[in-house]
C-alpha cells in the first residue's frame, strides 16, 4: 500500500491506484473544508443552537441525543448544499462529474462508547463496504468535522486488502437493510440489535492504520479495504463526514478492486439511493 499526500489532482490514474489498495490523504481541498463547515452549521442547527459539539453527549439523556442525531442525519443527508459540494469536489480534483455517481453524504456521530455505541452511533466492526453490498469500484471519502485524536478516528487495516477474512456477508441482505433495518437505528439505545455483516475470525491489528486529521482533511480509499470504527473512550463526541463515488464506466465494465471474500447476494440493491454527480438525477442502474 502507498499513501499519497495532496496528490489526488496530480495523479491521472488515481482510480487505478485506489483499486490497487493505495490511500490518498488530501489536506487542502476547498470543497472538503466547506462540506465540514456545512456539517458544523448543521450540527449546531439540529442541536438547537448549541456550538460545543464535543460536549453534546454530556448535556442530555441518551434518548434526547439519539432524537437530535436522527434529525441531524436526515437534514444533512438530504440537503441540496451537501450535493452541491460533492459536485464541487469532483470538479476540484479535475474529473468530469458526468462520469461519476455518488451515494448520499452522511454525517457520523460517535460519542463516548459507554454512552452510546449502537443505532445512530453504531461502532462498526472491521468490515469491507462490499460486505454491505457495495460495488468493487466504490471510492470512499472520509474526513473529521473537527480535529480528532487517534483514539477517536476510524481505522484501516491494509494488510487485509488482498487477504480473505471469513465473514457473514453471504447471509446478509442489503435489500432487507434498506427496507427494514436501517430505519430502526433510533430504536437501538443500549445494544445493536440490527444484523450486520461481520468477521468470523480474529483480526490481527498489527498493521492497523489510524489517521488523526484536522477539519476537512480527507481520506480517499477503496471501499474494499478492511476498516471500522475505533471505539471512542474519550470524553469528546467525534463527528465525521463521508460519501462514496463510483465511476460509471468502471461500474459498467466491472472494473475495480479485487474481491477476495465478499458474498453479499444483492449487490446493487442500493443503486436507487445514488445520484449522478453532474445534475443530481437518480441513478437508474446499468443499461
Amino acid at each position: 500500500m502507498n499513501l499519497y499526500i495532496n496528490q489526488l489532482q496530480k495523479k491521472a490514474d488515481f482510480k487505478e491506484a485506489i483499486y490497487a489498495g493505495d490511500i490518498f490523504l488530501n489536506t487542502e481541498l476547498t470543497s472538503a473544508k466547506e462540506l465540514c463547515a456545512f456539517a458544523q452549521e448543521s450540527i449546531t442547527a439540529a442541536f438547537d443552537g448549541e456550538t460545543d459539539h464535543h460536549a453534546l453527549h454530556r448535556m442530555m439523556p441518551v434518548e434526547d441525543f439519539v432524537a437530535l442525531v436522527t434529525r441531524l442525519k436526515g437534514q444533512f443527508t438530504n440537503s441540496q448544499r451537501a450535493k452541491d459540494l460533492i459536485r464541487a469536489f469532483t470538479l476540484e480534483i479535475g474529473v468530469d462529474p458526468q462520469d461519476y455517481i455518488f451515494d448520499v453524504p452522511r454525517v457520523r456521530v460517535v460519542p463516548n462508547y459507554n454512552y452510546l455505541h449502537a443505532g445512530v452511533s453504531y461502532a462498526y466492526k472491521p468490515h469491507r463496504d462490499t460486505w454491505y453490498g457495495s460495488v468493487d469500484c466504490q471510492i470512499n471519502t472520509w474526513m473529521p468535522v473537527h480535529t480528532i485524536k487517534p483514539e477517536q478516528t476510524m481505522m484501516i487495516n491494509p494488510a487485509y486488502f488482498d487477504v480473505p477474512v471469513k465473514n457473514t456477508s453471504a447471509d446478509w441482505s442489503l435489500s432487507e437493510w434498506i427496507n427494514t433495518q436501517r430505519h430502526r437505528a433510533k430504536d437501538n439505545l443500549t445494544e445493536e440489535r440490527r444484523v450486520h455483516p461481520v468477521p468470523q475470525e480474529e483480526i490481527n491489528g498489527a498493521s492497523e492504520v489510524r489517521i488523526a486529521g484536522n477539519t476537512g482533511e480527507m481520506l480517499i480509499f477503496s471501499g474494499s479495504h478492511l476498516h471500522g470504527t475505533v471505539p471512542n473512550y474519550t470524553d469528546n463526541t467525534r463527528f465525521s463526514v463521508d460519501f462514496r463515488l463510483m465511476h460509471l464506466d468502471d461500474l459498467k465494465h466491472k472494473r475495480g478492486a479485487i474481491n477476495v471474500d465478499s458474498a453479499c447476494p444483492d449487490v446493487g440493491a442500493g443503486f436507487k439511493d445514488y445520484f449522478h454527480a453532474h445534475d443530481f438525477s437518480n441513478f437508474q442502474g446499468i443499461k
